[in-house]
């Protein structure tokens, strides 16, 4: 194995987790961060999801030791999390459009509706009028949830996309350059 490669290694998942805590610190909309999309990515296509787990934990706990610590904080980690079983188990090494966009569907919606069923337990009464009033009350966060989770699912499946179409065109040039050189040997 190189050694430069663990270290690469290193650096991405530190450069994930550096723009995961910009993400929650800097303004933005509600719910509106690559964290979910991170794991989506993380389960799909890296060799250690639990070290991009780890990486999203990491970057939850820094950005909250900022926002501030609040009682939900198992229930929001356990629903990003999710997302890896989504991207290691729906998508896999066979993802296609369809399965990004609904695997990134998926952990958005089960994102809503956990997160406000905790909500609903821990400040609401617990009556149906109180579960309608949480969820009532939540569905502006969702729109933000789901353009979130959908823009950057999008953006690291798209960038990979490209990154390994390039590689594998630049590797077909130099077979293709090398191979005539072989075959004359």
């Amino acid at each position: 194995m190189n050694p430069n490669s663990n270290l690469q290694r290193l650096a991405i998942v530190l450069a994930m987790i550096g723009v995961a805590v910009a993400s929650r610190l800097l303004p933005h909309p509600p719910n509106f961060t690559p964290l979910a999309a991170m794991c989506l990515f993380a389960g799909a296509v890296t060799v250690s999801p639990r070290i991009m787990a780890a990486a999203v934990i990491i970057a939850m706990l820094v950005s909250d030791a900022v926002l501030g610590f609040h009682s939900l904080m198992p229930v929001v980690y356990g629903c990003l999390l999710a997302n890896v079983f989504i991207g290691r188990k729906l998508l896999g090494a066979n993802a296609n459009a369809f399965k990004i966009v609904a695997g990134s569907l998926i952990g958005s919606v089960l994102f809503f509706l956990v997160t406000n069923l905790g909500v609903w337990f821990v400040a609401y009464p617990s009556t149906l009028t109180g579960l309608t009033a949480c969820f009532t009350a939540a569905i502006p966060f969702f729109q933000y949830t789901l353009a979130g989770d959908l823009l950057y699912t999008g953006l690291f499946f798209g960038v990979y996309a490209l990154a390994a179409n390039s590689v594998g065109a630049v590797r077909g040039k130099l077979q293709l350059a090398t191979v005539p050189a072989r075959v004359g040997e």
